[in-house]
Order: C-alpha cells, then sequence, then structure tokens
C-alpha cells in the first residue's frame, strides 16, 4: 500500500513509501520495480494515522489484507513475474526470513532503529577509541625520545638518573635543558653578580616586540662572550632535538639583559626603564621570575662551583626597591 508517492524525495525517480501485508514501513526505489506496476485497488488512509506506531501500522495492514482477500483472483491483475521468483536461493532466504522469530514481533520496526542507533553509537566509540590510542601512541613515541635525548647527554643512563639528571631535575624553568648544559659547560663561573643575572635573564624573558626589530643593548665584557655562548650552546641543542625528532628548546631573548644587568648593578628604576619599552609592573614581574630562577641555579650548582655563591649575591642585589615591596605584598 503506497503512503506516500514520494515524487520529490530524490533527483534518481519517485522513492514511495510503502506498508506491505506484514506491516512493515519501507521507501522503494526504482530498482525495486524490475517491471510496470497497476493499482489493485484504493484504500482510505486514516488521518490520525503514524507509521511509527506499530499499533496503526497493525491496524491498517489488516485492512490491506481484507481488502484484497476480498478480490476475486480472475479480477486481480497479474505482473509478469520475476526471475527472481524462480530462484531457489533466495526463496529458501525469503522463507528462513518469515520463520525467523523476530519476524512476527509487533515491535520490530522499533527494535530495528534501536539497533541502528546501537550499531552506529558503537563505530562512534570505536572511532574514539582509535583517537585516544593514537595520542598515546604519540605521547609514549615523545616519551621516548625525550629520554633518548637524555641518554645521549648523560642526564640518563640505562633509565637510571645520573647526578647530572639529579642537577636538571632541580630546574624548573622552560629552557631547563640549556640552563643545566650551561652550568656543566662552566659559561657563568667568572661572572659578577650582575653579569650573572644579565645570562639568567635570557632564559625566562619573552619579548612582546616582533622579530625584526633593533637588536637589544648587552652589557660588555664577561656577560656579552656568556651570552654568545649561551645561544651557540643553544643551536647545538637543536641539533640534537632534531636528531631525535623533537622541538622544545625556544632561543633566548636577550631584550633583558641589559635592564637586569643595570638594576642588579644599583641603579634607580627611573634610570633602568628609560632605555627600554618595559612598564614597570612587567619590569617587576619578569626581575622576580629572574630571582627564582637564580635561586634554583644557587641550588642546583656543584657544591665548589663559585655560580652557587653569585647566583645568591644576585638574587640579593635584584630584591630591592619596588622589586622588594612587590615581593613583601605578595
Amino acid at each position: 500500500m503506497v503512503l506516500d508517492p514520494g515524487l520529490s524525495a530524490s533527483s534518481d525517480g519517485p522513492r514511495p513509501t510503502v506498508l506491505t501485508a506484514e506491516r512493515q514501513v519501507k521507501k522503494l526505489t526504482t530498482v525495486d520495480f524490475p517491471a510496470p506496476i497497476e493499482p489493485i485497488d484504493r484504500l482510505r488512509i486514516p488521518k490520525s494515522f503514524n507509521p511509527r506506531s506499530p499499533q496503526a501500522r497493525r491496524d491498517l495492514a489488516s485492512a490491506l489484507r481484507s481488502k484484497v482477500s476480498d478480490r476475486q483472483d480472475g479480477e486481480r491483475p497479474r505482473r509478469p513475474r520475476s526471475a527472481a521468483a524462480d530462484d531457489d536461493v533466495i526463496a529458501r532466504l525469503r522463507a528462513e526470513l518469515r520463520a525467523h522469530p523476530c519476524h512476527g514481533c509487533a515491535d520490530r520496526e522499533d527494535h530495528a532503529r534501536w539497533a541502528e542507533r546501537y550499531w552506529r553509537l558503537a563505530r562512534d566509540t570505536e572511532a574514539l577509541s582509535r583517537r585516544v590510542k593514537t595520542r598515546t601512541h604519540t605521547i609514549a613515541r615523545t616519551f621516548d625520545r625525550v629520554c633518548a635525548l637524555l641518554g645521549d647527554l648523560g642526564y640518563l643512563e640505562h633509565e637510571q638518573v645520573t647526578p647530572a639528571g639529579e642537577q636538571l631535575a632541580r630546574l624548573y624553568t622552560e629552557l631547563d635543558l640549556l640552563t643545566a648544559e650551561c652550568l656543566r659547560a662552566g659559561l657563568w663561573e667568572e661572572l659578577s653578580p650582575p653579569e650573572l643575572a644579565a645570562c639568567v635573564s635570557a632564559l625566562v624573558y619573552e619579548s612582546r616586540q616582533p622579530d625584526d626589530v633593533a637588536p637589544p643593548r648587552l652589557p660588555g665584557g664577561k656577560a656579552r662572550e656568556a651570552l654568545g655562548e649561551m645561544v651557540r650552546l643553544r643551536g647545538q641543542l637543536d641539533e640534537l632535538e632534531k636528531d631525535h625528532q623533537l622541538s622544545f628548546l625556544r632561543d633566548p631573548d636577550l631584550g633583558f639583559a641589559w635592564a637586569a644587568y643595570r638594576w642588579a648593578s644599583g641603579h634607580r628604576l627611573e634610570a633602568v626603564l628609560v632605555d627600554s619599552d618595559l612598564t614597570a609592573g612587567d619590569f617587576v614581574r619578569w626581575t622576580k621570575q629572574l630571582m627564582d630562577l637564580l635561586g634554583q641555579i644557587a641550588d642546583a650548582a656543584p657544591r665548589d662551583s663559585r655560580v652557587r655563591h653569585t647566583a645568591r649575591t644576585a638574587v640579593d642585589s635584584l630584591r630591592r626597591g619596588v622589586v622588594a615591596y612587590s615581593s613583601l605584598t605578595d
């Protein structure tokens, strides 16, 4: 029984919605009609008919069967038999479908929709699980690469942390590896407290200025040489990271070195800020981060290293004026 002719449902032709004698609502296409068909009779569809209601489908299918059975076989135009009607395999499969316990279930269509929803959700869950596994494997691969890098640098040995690794573990900064390498290389041993403050500032400071601005002003002497060695050492670590397919290190930013050097040397805040684009609030914030890293370096440096004493002295020279007042209010 045709419930909806489906004339505008698809550009490929009509797709009528029909009700079968077995109470199934289906949508057909031209593929389902190997031969032309002719209407047998007409049946009034109640206005309250709902194709999703099993009871409504049951009642209308019953009326359909009664309507068809009242007609005489001679009055019923027959359509040509298709080749599928004489196929033994198809006939057997149809018989098995009709004999299946689900075939006579009154709620079969509802169950089918729930089953379809279940399998759709199962496919979505499986897709999400594959994405999680992919990301988990990515994290595991990255971890293995980091361990291999640390092993090449001597911070790990046979999955055990070496003394150098314990030193690295005391540093909590974005450029902790570069900081540890500077300590191991002894780049800061001969620096004064203001010079050390200038060099370490390059490990914490991140400028907001574009890369094409004029080069920042730097202190001279040993501080300038140490900063150059830090940039060179960062390049070596970058090449080693690339060999292990990693990319964690950023370039040291020298934009705060001159301000840190002058402040640690005892200059007034107005004189320090006059040559920079920093506000007083930004200066205090970066100075406090610099003091924190200097304290970590003092704890991580070897006991016989001059850097331990220099770093603590640098912290004391930075903790004055507005910086000291800000620390007290915090």
